[in-house]
């Protein structure tokens, strides 16, 4: 079949676009910003990519017989409104996964606030031996991408989006899934902008506990009383993880050992040791998961997936170390309070004699908005220093809900500064480099190209 993506280069929308490739269909697409490395990735795809939005890029070389559509376009966009007018399929790229990809497979789904491509990752590189794809919103730090189409009738593991679908489909992307086997990570608040009480973000978790088949089974974390309350009226098969006494899979501790982290997890009786290149509580919880599920859904045993992880390094932008000269650089998703928090305690856990440079950048839809201020202030504890970026530009936003970075920076307190100016953020940025000392870069987004200028110093 003929697919042209509209908004291509986003991570889940050029991780489809490569499954399809890979199924011999003819894909290209458009997007308004084509960059490494995704761009790179689909190029050498055969995929061609166009650049910015018009009627003209779908119907070159060949007509649609779908059009993709991805969830950050509005319906008045030029190639929407094509597809609107047109005879083709119009589709959102989780309608594509439903239809063309999970057929005559077992579907894995991870879901939660936090953890869920790190968690996914895992979990895909534990079934590889059993032919397994994936599909995950990230690039792996070895440089491989978020999708693997595995076997025709192997296991397929998908990291599940609680964010809306498209313009003409507001439900969670993860509704779309078809999940056999559910992993829960976390729960709480978060996308404001779509979930404007969480109440609602809510009703979309309990919808898809409802999409588990009885023959299927739901691992959740129960350590996070959200969670453990959601479950309360689920019927299936159900098992919890975590380090509170009361879970099926415990974490008994972890310790750093050299360049390993070693784990002890006990389920009933069985004590079982793991060992994984990741640090923090955060990335120890995700291996516990991934764990917890093959164990239950498969007969891979521990030595096969000790294996499998055994040279895994995480996704790009989760903890990831750029720079290991003078200082260390590292680049992380993190923008809610507590994956921030998260992020810092893992670090001074890890380097606890280094000073710690916290960069922050609100971004996104959640973060440049003042509803999490105050967590967000103590979410910065662990930091020696803290900068916190010009808020990224919404003119729908009021002023009333805006982040205000200085605000912010005075309730961190004395160590943080907050900006309204690029270029002095920028500036005072490369200023704040400490020798043998840690900056640590948080963004879902660029950043405003602080990484790169950081790296060359």
């Amino acid at each position: 079949m003929r697919f042209h993506f509209s908004g291509l280069c986003g991570a889940g929308m050029g991780n489809v676009a490569m499954l399809l490739k890979s199924l011999g269909h003819e894909v290209k697409g458009s997007d308004q910003k084509a960059f490494p490395p995704m761009s790179t990735m689909l190029k050498a795809e055969g995929i061609e990519i166009f650049e910015g939005y018009s009627e003209s890029n779908v119907t070159a070389s060949y007509e649609p017989d779908v059009q993709v559509i991805a969830n950050a376009l509005s319906r008045d966009n030029p190639e929407c409104a094509l597809a609107r007018s047109s005879n083709w399929q119009m589709v959102s790229f989780p309608e594509v996964i439903e239809k063309w990809i999970l057929p005559d497979r077992e579907s894995y789904v991870v879901a939660g606030t936090h953890g869920k491509t790190t968690t996914s990752s895992i979990l895909a590189q534990m079934l590889e031996p059993l032919g397994a794809g994936s599909l995950i919103g990230g690039i792996m730090q070895n440089g491989n991408p978020g999708c693997r189409l595995g076997e025709p009738k192997g296991p397929f593991v998908l990291e599940g989006d609680e964010y809306d679908t498209a313009w003409f489909d507001k439900h969670s992307k993860f509704l779309h899934y078809r999940p056999k086997y559910l992993i829960l990570t976390h729960l709480e608040w978060d996308h404001v902008d779509i979930f404007p009480e969480f109440e609602m973000m809510l009703q979309e978790f309990r919808a898809l506990l409802k999409l588990v088949p009885p023959e299927g089974c739901v691992l959740y974390c129960g350590d996070v009383p959200a969670l453990v309350e959601l479950m309360k009226d689920f019927q299936g098969k159900a098992k919890s993880y975590g380090f509170a006494a009361h879970c099926d899979w415990r974490c008994l501790g972890y310790e750093r050992q050299g360049l390993w982290t070693e784990l002890k997890i006990q389920n009933g009786v069985e004590i079982t040791s793991l060992k994984t290149q990741l640090f923090g509580k955060l990335y120890v919880l995700n291996l516990l998961a991934a764990f917890a599920m093959a164990s239950e859904t498969t007969q891979l045993s521990v030595e096969t997936i000790q294996r499998q992880i055994e040279n895994f390094a995480g996704a790009k932008r989760r903890m990831e170390l750029l720079r290991t000269r003078d200082f260390l650089l590292f680049s992380d998703f993190a923008h809610h309070p507590t994956a921030i928090k998260a992020t810092l305690v893992a670090l001074r856990e890890e380097y606890p004699d280094r000073k710690i440079v916290a960069i922050f950048d609100p971004r996104n839809a959640t973060s440049r908005r003042n509803v999490f201020e105050t967590e967000m202030a103590s979410a910065f504890e662990c930091a020696d220093r803290v900068l916190i970026a010009p808020p990224h530009l919404d003119m729908r936003l009021d002023p009333s809900i805006k982040l205000n970075a200085e605000s912010l920076a005075n309730k961190i307190g004395v160590k943080a500064k907050g900006y309204h100016e690029v270029e002095n953020f920028v500036e005072d940025a490369l200023h704040a480099i400490v020798p043998d000392g840690i900056v640590v870069v948080m963004s879902c987004g660029n950043c405003y190209d602080v990484i790169p200028k950081i790296e060359s110093l």
